[in-house]
């Protein structure tokens, strides 16, 4: 989902493959619920595009990270920020390769 007046929509495919990478990667239940929205700012000082990750369980807090790119730019190293940010440990050797061969 692209908020903001940018006819432009983020990669669908793409975001269904890092959703899809996540859950394997971090194990996730399958009641849990990963959001990815593509933002664009209209502020001065901001990037023109931000993508903000969610991670919704079942009894536990909500958790939340912000990349100041577009989808087309995230790469292994921002999931890696984001599955840190969530405070799980992983790997880049973990995730590159399947990010490379999914995301191209």
């Amino acid at each position: 989902m692209l908020i903001g007046n940018s006819s432009k929509r983020p990669d669908l495919k793409k975001i269904r493959h890092i959703k899809q990478d996540l859950f394997e990667i971090l194990e996730l239940p399958e009641d849990a619920i990963i959001t990815i929205t593509e933002l664009a700012c209209m502020e001065d000082s901001c990037a023109p595009f931000e993508t903000v990750f969610g991670l919704f369980r079942t009894d536990l807090p909500q958790l939340q990270c912000k990349i100041h790119k577009s989808i087309k730019d995230i790469s292994a190293q921002n999931l890696i920020s984001v599955c840190s940010e969530w405070d799980f440990e992983v790997h880049i050797s973990t995730l590159e390769p399947l990010f490379n061969s999914n995301h191209t």
